[in-house]
């Protein structure tokens, strides 16, 4: 069913509760009205909690010993079976968060580079499969490559997903440990979906000038657009009052918000060259996304690339030629 199909089924669900309610007033059952709004308001909260507890809690238990090969719960298809091979198979690296988790990535070192990428993967990218290939041809560029598990990811700790919120500042963990080790070290940052997002709230925060640039790949927005969206158009629920509750909750458990220190008002902040790169066939986290991002940027050097027929996170090689041609432009330039 297509979007305005949802729409209407919607509409016509809502309406027949909304008709319910007017019948039982006109003819004066106030305990069935009553009961009518008891049963939504608890089905609503009932409801946010499921969310909640679906979204946002790690579904996998933090993976230990060699993760080569097929775990529970996470596939990883042969067009990206070699790469996080590879990038498995790269230096340990191991951080502790502002809040006190362990963290842990990969480390591929490029002998006789200076430049180093850092690699962002997506939601519930256990292996960072949505990641490894373009890690993979950053290495083959000749740039030293990072990748780490995000918080409630693959090897490293955490019970729930920071969405980029919690993420952006184990992030700048990982630079200062990379400026540490080499002082000379010229930085970009590069992330897919939450990714994306992550690479984008970061680059609001303070960083040392070995930052010279940023590459997002199909980041949303917002937590809270993200959420919207897909409540609506994925599961037919009213947003409000659901994910108002599911935000309380988010709030009370985790320590966040979904409009706190949100993509689109990170990237105001930042002077960082900022490349947004965008597939137009993307109903995850949608194309529309994009051009919000780009306005809102507060760098005087940031560009907009469409990738035609791109699907979420298949950008990179649905448009092979022209994503790696204004991503080795962009970093000539600002690398």
């Amino acid at each position: 069913m297509n979007k305005t199909g949802k729409v209407i089924q919607q509409i016509i669900i809502h309406l027949v509760f909304l008709g319910l309610a007017i019948w039982f007033i006109i003819m004066g059952w106030w305990p069935a009205l009553i009961i009518e709004a008891v049963v939504i308001i608890a089905l609503m909260i009932s409801i946010a909690f499921i969310m909640v507890h679906l979204i946002l809690v790690r579904n996998i238990p933090m993976i230990t010993g060699d993760i080569i090969g097929d775990i529970e719960g996470v596939s990883v298809n042969e067009h990206v079976r070699d790469s996080v091979e590879w990038l498995e198979g790269g230096e340990f690296w191991e951080q502790r968060s502002e809040d006190g988790l362990k963290l842990i990535g990969r480390f591929r070192k490029k002998e006789g580079s200076h430049t180093y990428a850092i690699c962002c993967h997506g939601y519930k990218n256990h292996r960072m499969q949505d990641i490894a290939n373009q890690a993979k041809r950053f290495f083959d560029m000749g740039h030293n490559v990072f990748a780490g598990h995000a918080r409630g990811h693959g090897r490293s700790e955490g019970a729930y997903v920071g969405m980029a919120f919690k993420e952006r500042r184990d992030i700048v963990g990982w630079i200062r440990k990379i400026v540490e080790q080499d002082p000379e070290a010229r930085i970009f940052l590069y992330g897919v979906s939450m990714g994306g997002a992550t690479v984008m709230a970061t680059s609001g925060e303070e960083l040392p000038e070995n930052v010279k640039c940023v590459i997002e790949d199909c980041g949303y927005s917002s937590i809270w657009k993200e959420f919207c969206y897909h409540m609506w158009f994925a599961y037919g629920l009213p947003v409000h009052p659901i994910l108002n509750i599911c935000e309380l909750i988010s709030k009370k458990r985790y320590g966040y918000g979904f409009h706190d220190h949100t993509a689109i008002d990170q990237v105001k902040k930042t002077k960082l060259p900022m490349l947004f790169i965008h597939g137009d066939e993307d109903t995850f986290v949608p194309y529309e996304m994009m051009e919000p991002l780009y306005q809102a940027c507060g760098s005087e050097h940031k560009r907009m690339v469409t990738i035609p027929g791109a699907r979420h996170a298949e950008a990179y090689f649905k448009g092979e030629d022209l994503y790696w041609k204004e991503i080795g432009d962009w970093l000539k330039q600002y690398l």
